[in-house]
């Protein structure tokens, strides 16, 4: 698996951004997943060049992971697939940014009054719904959906189990888990690591934000605690 990893601005805040993966079988493959493209749809769209964009996977439907989505669906012709308990999600994602909600974070022009890139307040229309242990099988790869809610209802993380790989999401970072304020639940939170828990200590973590670690890394730090 060729995975390239692009820090993407969130509506062009300059403190905060979303790691927008780009994987495919083989750095030579010229087809391509894209995981979470926050915003910076022309940032993306230069990185996948004159590749073929054949899906785009969100791992939950919270505003700063979608951004890009419909500009990237209406440049490429890509499929959007989400879990098929985070549809309402993502519609309040859209809402959210389209009545300003996030004004406080810089994210709506004050002289305007409206969101700075009107492209990223629309939804892209009907997405392919992902369940629980569906395996996706695109540009060579192969996915395992791991239904994992905590930091949202339908939040999944993607399990590529023959490479030793896990795109956690806002599930699991480096040292710490996703918040369980926005939607989610302590309690499943807490199922969900324990879950992750039993993957391979070797397993490489990818997650929504900040670096990568692993489950051995997170087990150390005592990963069903957090």
């Amino acid at each position: 698996m060729h995975i390239e990893t692009l820090p993407v601005k969130v509506a062009g805040d300059p403190f905060f951004t979303v790691n927008c993966y780009l994987i495919s079988a083989t750095a030579a493959s010229d087809c391509v997943v894209a995981i979470d493209p926050g915003d910076q749809a022309e940032v993306i769209l230069k990185q996948i060049a004159t590749r073929t964009l054949a899906a785009i996977i969100l791992t939950h439907g919270h505003y700063d992971h979608l951004g890009a989505v419909t500009e990237l669906v209406e440049a490429t012709g890509a499929k959007l697939y989400i879990h098929q308990d985070e549809v309402a999600n993502v519609e309040e994602g859209y809402e959210a940014v389209r009545k300003g909600f996030f004004r406080f974070l810089k994210f709506v022009n004050p002289e305007t009054n409206s969101y700075d890139n009107p492209a990223a307040t629309r939804a892209p229309g009907v997405a392919e719904t992902l369940t629980e242990g569906e395996l996706l099988e695109l540009c060579g790869l192969k996915l395992r959906v791991m239904h994992t809610p905590g930091h949202s209802k339908g939040s999944l993380c993607l399990y590529a189990s023959d490479e030793g790989v896990l795109f956690s999401g806002d599930t699991l970072f480096k040292g710490t888990c996703g918040r369980t304020d926005l939607g989610g639940s302590p309690a499943q939170m807490h199922d969900t690591l324990a879950r992750l828990a039993t993957l391979p200590p070797r397993t490489v973590v990818y997650p929504g934000h900040e670096g990568t670690t692993t489950i051995g890394e997170e087990l150390q730090r005592g990963l069903s605690e957090y």
